[in-house]
């Protein structure tokens, strides 16, 4: 049976330093069409100078490139880590021109393309030693730039992140483009469904989890993360406590008769010693529960979020996506109030005096964990953030 379906075409700009991020794209916009394809008559179609681009003679490399990638995409992905890329001869790299491609064409239209930039924030995999500065230095003046320009970008740290965020904000796109569109036949290719394969996916959907299982793994998901955010955040305030009495300890010993006793003094400071280890200890057996519980609960989400768009939402239905949707709106503000709270206890620990091995080595890895819990508690916070105006289309579409 003959069916209409519209091609979005997505265009992907990158130095090499973000092939991980360049391939899990791929199949982030794989899995959406298997979705979105039949039940919406929509199509991603991901375009990449490896796939796009051949073998061919012109004034550079770049120059080749820019003949032979449709200039006609609705969708301009750039993502930077720590390389800015090889000079053109025309702009600082083939990423950097290609963005300036696509953002002139965007200001003479006003719509198209749409314009997603991302920074990995995580460290190189090669030694400070190795890294060219000059490009790191580009990249920060690129970055700077587009606020000025009145763009705006994403941070990410993992590629796990990378593709919540992306699939997210893949997602938003097209409900907008499905609001100011309403699928018109204009844009629109004719193509031919074959029987059998058309069979093959609606057995696959079957399988698949649905709107009320997903919105069911989320809330026990997130039950999950709130137990275990509280956890963290008493064990903050307990071992702050401990701190506080550690210090009056101390306090007590320099003024009393056995100040000149050495070690006593450092038994005094084993023991705030073992109060961070223990700290530490149990904070190390956390991140992974709240990491895990995490990426299960945003995964179920962007889910919902995802198939959300292959249906008109029943009454019922819309209710429970509106009360998750003030869960994800609590849930942020708890992160963000524990981080800044575990943020101040941070530079507290980190302020406190050199006085033996033991205590220098504990201060040491405390601040590394609570520097790990607070690297948490904001990715949960963006990806929290952009769930929420992506649940918001869907509960108020305008």
């Amino acid at each position: 049976m003959a069916r209409h379906e519209t091609i979005l075409s997505v265009f992907v700009a990158s130095p090499s330093d973000v092939d991980e991020e360049r391939n899990r794209l791929e199949e982030v916009i794989r899995e959406l069409n298997i979705m979105w394809a039949r039940d919406l008559g929509i199509r991603l179609e991901l375009v990449r100078w490896e796939t796009h681009a051949y073998p061919s003679f012109g004034e550079d490399p770049q120059a080749v490139i820019n003949g032979q990638i449709p200039q006609d995409f609705d969708l301009f992905i750039g993502m930077m880590w720590y390389r800015f890329g090889t000079p053109t001869g025309r702009t600082g790299s083939g990423t950097i021109e290609e963005f300036q491609l696509a953002k002139e064409r965007h200001g003479r239209d006003g719509s198209s393309p749409q314009m997603m930039i991302y920074f990995k924030d995580a460290p190189a995999p090669i030694p400070p030693s190795k890294l060219d500065h000059s490009q790191l230095a580009k990249i920060a003046d690129f970055r700077a730039s587009l606020g000025k320009e009145g763009g705006l970008f994403w941070s990410f740290i993992s590629t796990e992140e990378f593709e919540k965020l992306v699939r997210l904000h893949l997602t938003r796109h097209v409900q907008a483009w499905r609001s100011r569109n309403c699928l018109k036949e204009q844009s629109s290719v004719f193509i031919e469904a074959k029987a059998d394969t058309v069979k093959f996916v609606d057995q696959a959907k079957e399988d698949e989890l649905g709107l009320l299982d997903l919105m069911e793994q989320f809330e026990d998901e997130f039950g999950m993360l709130q137990e275990i955010t509280e956890r963290i955040a008493n064990a903050t305030v307990e071992i702050g406590e401990k701190m506080q009495a550690r210090t009056a300890e101390t306090e007590a010993f320099n003024s009393g008769p056995d100040h000149a006793n050495r070690k006593a003094a450092k038994r005094l400071i084993a023991r705030a010693a073992g109060d961070m280890d223990q700290f530490v200890h149990r904070m190390k057996a956390e991140l992974p529960l709240f990491s895990q519980h995490l990426n299960s609960g945003m995964n179920a989400l962007i889910q919902t979020a995802t198939i959300s768009l292959e249906f008109n939402i029943e009454r019922k239905d819309l209710e429970q996506i509106k009360e998750n949707l003030e869960a994800i709106c609590q849930f942020r503000e708890t992160m963000k109030s524990v981080e800044e709270h575990i943020s101040g206890f941070q530079k507290a620990v980190a302020s406190l005096p050199r006085m033996t091995s033991a205590i220098n080595r504990s201060k040491r890895e405390m601040v590394n964990v609570i520097q790990l819990l607070i690297d948490e508690f904001r990715s949960a916070q963006v990806l929290a953030r952009e769930a929420e105006t992506s649940f918001e289309s869907i509960v108020s579409p305008t």
